[in-house]
């Protein structure tokens, strides 16, 4: 789901990589009870970049017809080596990326890919990121105490009882196209 924090590092990720353009990939498989559908998840980009939320010109779209193995560091190799067969020159890879909870150590994305050298691809590891208040801005949520997570669990309750989201969590375009979804009867997430 496209939430602040994704904007974030795939703006911050464009930038470091010096890129021509940023191609977002959204997994649009099979899903798990809670997930967000794949409808309302390419909605959201697609409201994004209609309304010019990301550099103009900048941003493709498309969906990647697979489904999330939650296997952590090797499933994070295997979608580097996707995205490298549809022409990407970078990856972007979380801390924990499709893993479960905190079964991985938060350096084991990095030691996978230290383990089996060039695929190929240029990896851009990013952190887990929050909002920080004070500083209007985000940072790494091991920074500092302050910083606020964007939780999962907190959008959902919110956009199922039709409570705003703070525009730091989602931009208000995203929550209406979201609640839009809702109002007109169409499911967003995975029974």
């Amino acid at each position: 789901m496209a939430h602040r924090v994704h904007e974030f590092i795939q703006i911050r990720a464009l930038e470091i990589a010096h890129a021509d353009g940023l191609f977002v990939t959204p997994v649009i498989g099979e899903k798990k009870p809670g997930d967000f559908l794949t409808e309302p998840i390419l909605k959201s980009y697609e409201a994004l970049i209609h309304h010019g939320l990301y550099p103009e010109n900048k941003v493709v779209l498309s969906g990647f017809q697979t489904y999330s193995r939650y296997a952590g560091p090797r499933e994070a190799v295997y979608t580097a080596l996707c995205r490298k067969n549809m022409g990407c020159s970078h990856f972007i890879v979380g801390r924990d990326h499709t893993g479960v909870g905190n079964y991985y150590n938060p350096d084991a994305n990095q030691k996978m890919f230290d383990k089996v050298g060039d695929i190929g691809i240029t990896i851009l590891f990013f952190n887990s990121f929050g909002y920080d208040e004070a500083s209007g801005s985000f940072l790494e949520l091991d920074s500092n105490p302050s910083v606020k997570s964007i939780s999962g669990t907190q959008i959902r309750e919110a956009l199922l009882k039709g409570d705003p989201l703070p525009e730091w969590m989602m931009r208000p375009v995203v929550q209406q196209v979201l609640r839009s979804e809702l109002e007109a009867g169409r499911p967003i997430f995975q029974e």
